[in-house]
């Protein structure tokens, strides 16, 4: 079967393998974040809809799991991909129906802009995991790194985040992806330290721009720097950026061969490739941060996209 909303297993820097599930068009947020690596979004809203058919989605998610050897090849069942997966109203009837038909976890990653909306976090209370993102709490460095819905407040974010901390029982990670010069300034970070204590997640989980962002102000910090905010943050903290896919069962060296031959021949984006290798995009983007972090691709911009070549 050909999945159209279904991609991987992929490794997953902190899940092991992932099956994603993908809700959203691409690039369809309520965020245009400088760092996004899926590229700027081209529909940024709040408006909650069925993006795809909810009915459609079940199909494929059942077709996969009614396989023995498909759930032996699964860690965890992750929303995530293309846009922002709580923008789809039937997330949490997605999220039900997997945990009827099958006893592997469920995560959603999110960037977390819609949890002050009581329905959305009552969809999301049945998931095992919930990884929302928090990357900035003051207005100025919020607006900059995130680049909201015109109407969206950070302090309504972070009420939202309170919340659902307060009626949600599984594991609450929150991700912080920080830019040197943008929203890891000495003010930012002691202000995200008192937020985050408020909010109480199980970790907090600190990253930086690895695959080329959607905007060339978006840099990284070192990793010495990132080791220091960890330090600073409590022993909650710890950071995930360039961590080595290789291992994880669900990296097939088959798949990053193709990649490569691909490239071989000629650069291409990561769209490109998609289409050319019949890979769901967020797939080849996992395989793509790990080339990057090996060294064995380079990443150049050209106009307004980013082609891949091989270096070796």
């Amino acid at each position: 079967m050909i999945y159209r909303y279904l991609y991987g297993p992929v490794p997953s820097r902190r899940l092991g393998a992932s099956l994603g599930i993908d809700l959203i068009p691409k690039k369809v947020c309520s965020y245009d974040c400088i760092y996004c690596q899926i590229g700027k979004t081209t529909h940024r809203t709040l408006k909650r809809k069925a993006y795809y058919p909810t009915e459609a989605i079940k199909r494929e998610i059942k077709e996969f799991l009614r396989s023995p050897d498909n759930i032996n090849r699964v860690d965890i069942l992750t929303f995530s991909g293309s846009g922002e997966p709580t923008l789809h109203k039937d997330i949490g009837i997605l999220i039900r129906f997997l945990k009827e038909l099958t006893s592997v976890p469920v995560a959603v990653i999110t960037n977390g802009s819609l949890l002050w909306d009581p329905e959305v976090r009552e969809d999301l209370l049945p998931a095992d995991y919930v990884v929302p993102s928090l990357d900035a709490v003051t207005t100025e460095s919020f607006e900059a790194v995130n680049r909201p819905v015109a109407s969206l407040l950070v302090s309504k974010i972070i009420d939202g985040l309170k919340a659902f901390r307060g009626e949600y029982k599984g594991k609450l990670w929150v991700e912080v992806l920080l830019c040197r010069g943008v929203n890891d300034r000495e003010e930012d970070l002691a202000a995200l330290k008192r937020v985050l204590e408020g909010i109480g997640p199980d970790k907090i989980q600190l990253n930086t721009v690895i695959r080329p962002p959607s905007e060339v102000s978006a840099q990284p910090l070192s990793r010495t720097r990132l080791e220091d905010i960890r330090a600073y943050l409590g022993p909650r903290a710890e950071v995930i950026a360039a961590f080595d896919r290789s291992n994880i069962p669900a990296y097939h060296k088959g798949t990053e061969e193709e990649i490569l031959n691909l490239l071989r021949r000629r650069p291409e984006t990561a769209q490109g490739m998609s289409q050319s290798l019949g890979l769901h995009l967020h797939e080849v983007e996992k395989y793509l941060t790990e080339l990057l972090r090996e060294e064995r691709v380079l990443a150049r911009r050209q106009r307004n996209e980013i082609y891949y070549e091989i270096t070796r």
